[in-house]
Parts: structure tokens; C-alpha cells; sequence
């Protein structure tokens, strides 16, 4: 009977891989849904952080890292290809098609990015040994138009109306993360006991890139930004440390960047928020901004730390979500394998009351 179950148990585990392996998007890992408690575990943050109150997320898929220069460069230069999407202002900002939505900054608009616009070639490029750090200086509009232009070159439905900002969780298309994603995200699965931030209660500059954290990048503030490129705590980061990926594998959700989340913020939400997916409420003057980032302390890395900013504010940078419906949850894992090893238990135990030699 052991090893029949055991048998069962290993087709089991080799199905799950299968299953969530099958079609992985690119640079994207599968956040298994599930329930959290979701706030400030420490009693140390701001009463926007409270109540506790529990949360159920289903499967989605997340970027493993944040959204990097040389890809938001490529992305407007296809947009620039399809001939309405962008336009340049004769600020250098980049607005929508609209010319009134601004999307992001170039270096001629702020000294705080490091995307150029180059007028006589038509060209967007990025600063030279910038291209794998985070896209700075890009406003809530801009997150969101390259999530439609992403899913437009993917083949998928966009899932943000242009016009109405309005978001289509039906659609198959990417997004911004709900505030509730993003926290289960950042946890990584450690939910006993919930951590101060996604590795631990306690930081050095080994584990993210903060305010005076110690990486080469820092130390030249202002007007530099001090980012770090993605990915960079692997376990070859200065200070030398771990890798950081958390359990979900992925990296820099503390500090670095702030990352725009796709809900309105309100400071008292926590307190009416619903249990299923909540979306945030249904309107705002500001969104969800979460992380922390290289100018923050400490304080501003932990995963229930809540920021906002005005959504035409280039004060937030971004990863996207896809969502997984079709994924089961890993409680649903736990019944199917439950139900298969109940299963092979009784044939295993009729076969034996048959008088069949079971081996």
C-alpha cells in the first residue's frame, strides 16, 4: 500500500510541474492563489496598514523583475511604429495619443531617467550601461499603455480601455497587479510566521537596494538615481549576501523601484476591502505605489508598507501580471493528490481482500 501511494504521489508531483510549466510566459513564474492575512503583522506602520484581514487571490503569473529600460525603450519604438499610440511633446515628454496623457519622461524632460528621445531619428534608446535597470520616471498612464501594447504584440486581449483607463479582469491580457496580488507576491508563501519583509524581520544592505544600503550604484544622490540593475541580488551583489529571490523567485520586491499597483488608494480600504480578489476601490485621486525604492529607509521595504502617488505622476515604475485561471490552487493540487492517493489506497486494499499479490 506505501508504495503504491507513493507511486501515485510522484505522478501527482510530475503532473503539477507539467501543468504549471506548460506555456509559462516568458520571464514570468506562477504565483499559486490562495488566502493571506494581508497587512501590518508588526503593529509599526500607519493605520492605512490595518486592519488585518483575510484575503484570497487566485493563480496569476508575475514578472520576475521589474520592467527594465531597453524594454520600455523597445515598447515605444514599436508603439512609434504603429503610428498613432505616442506622441513626443516639445517637452520631451511622451504623452498619449491624446497628447494630454503623459506616459513618461526622457532625459531631455528629467535628469531622473535615463530613457533618450532622439527627434531627427525618431528613436527612442537608453543611457548607455542603463539598459538592464528599471525604467524610471514613468507616470500610472505609462505602466498601463505598455501592458496593452505588450499584450497586443503577444497576441493577447489588452486588458486596459485607453480612453476610460478602465481595466478588464476578464480579458486575457497583461496588467498592473491588484494591491492583494502584490503583497501575496512579495510574502513569497512565508505565511507562518508573516515576515517584516520578503526574506525575514531584519535587513542589511546585502538584501535590498535602500536608502545608504552600500551597493556600487549609490552614494551620488542627486541628481543620479541609485538603482540597481534587476535581478542584481543574486548572491554576487555588493555587499556580498544571498540570493535574494524570494519564494516565489522573484527579485527586488523590496526597495529599488516603487512599483505602481493597478487600485486606487484610499486609507481606509483595509477596513471595507472584500475577501475575493479585491480590486481596490472603485475610484481615487491617487494609486496603489508599493516596494520602497533606492531613496527610501528601511521602513518603506517592508511587504505591507502602502505608498500612492497621482496616477500622471512619473514617480513609480512597474511589473506586470497575467492572469492564470485555468491554473488549479495549490490547495486544489493538495485534493487532486488527496483523492488519487485515496484512490490507489483502496484499489490497493480490494485487490488484497481478492486474494491478488500486490507488489
Amino acid at each position: 500500500m506505501r508504495r503504491a501511494a507513493l507511486s501515485v504521489l510522484a505522478v501527482v508531483g510530475a503532473t503539477i510541474f507539467a501543468m504549471s510549466a506548460e506555456g509559462q510566459p516568458s520571464g514570468m513564474v506562477l504565483i499559486p492563489g490562495g488566502e493571506f492575512l494581508m497587512g501590518d503583522h508588526f503593529n509599526e506602520g500607519g493605520l492605512d496598514e490595518l486592519p488585518l484581514h483575510a484575503v484570497y487571490v487566485d493563480s496569476f503569473y508575475m514578472d520576475v523583475y521589474e520592467v527594465t529600460n531597453q524594454q520600455y525603450a523597445d515598447a515605444l519604438n514599436w508603439a512609434l511604429g504603429e503610428g498613432d499610440l505616442i506622441y513626443v511633446g516639445p517637452d520631451n515628454l511622451v504623452y498619449g495619443p491624446d497628447q494630454t496623457t503623459p506616459y513618461c519622461d526622457t532625459t531631455s524632460s528629467s535628469p531622473y531617467t535615463r530613457l533618450t528621445w532622439d527627434g531627427g531619428t525618431e528613436t527612442f534608446g537608453v543611457t548607455t550601461g542603463k539598459e538592464n535597470h528599471p525604467i524610471l520616471k514613468v507616470t500610472w498612464y505609462g505602466a498601463a499603455a505598455y501592458a496593452n501594447w505588450r499584450s497586443t504584440q503577444d497576441g493577447r486581449t489588452p486588458s486596459y480601455n485607453l480612453s476610460t483607463w478602465e481595466c478588464d479582469f476578464d480579458a486575457n491580457g497583461y496588467r498592473l497587479p491588484t494591491e492583494a496580488e502584490w503583497e501575496y507576491a512579495a510574502r513569497g508563501g512565508e505565511h507562518d510566521p508573516y515576515y517584516r519583509y520578503p526574506w525575514g524581520d531584519t535587513i542589511d544592505g546585502s538584501n535590498a537596494n535602500y536608502w545608504n544600503s552600500g551597493d556600487p550604484f549609490g552614494g551620488t544622490f542627486p541628481p543620479e538615481p541609485e538603482t540597481t540593475p534587476v535581478g542584481y541580488y543574486d548572491g554576487g551583489q555588493v555587499p556580498k549576501g544571498s540570493d535574494m529571490a524570494n519564494g516565489y523567485r522573484l527579485y527586488d520586491m523590496a526597495g529599488n523601484v516603487y512599483e505602481w499597483c493597478n487600485d486606487w488608494y484610499a486609507s481606509d480600504y483595509y477596513i471595507t476591502s472584500r475577501y475575493d480578489n479585491p480590486h481596490g476601490p472603485v475610484d481615487g485621486d491617487s494609486r496603489v505605489l508599493r516596494s520602497g525604492s533606492w531613496g527610501n529607509i528601511e521602513d518603506f521595504l517592508r511587504c505591507a508598507s502602502r505608498l500612492h502617488g497621482v496616477p500622471d505622476d512619473g514617480n513609480g515604475e512597474f511589473r506586470l501580471v497575467l492572469p492564470a485561471s485555468d491554473i488549479p490552487t495549490l490547495s486544489g493540487y493538495a485534493l487532486v493528490g488527496m483523492t488519487l492517493l485515496v484512490l490507489a489506497a483502496g484499489t490497493v486494499v480490494l485487490r488484497r481482500r481478492r486474494g491478488v499479490a500486490c507488489t
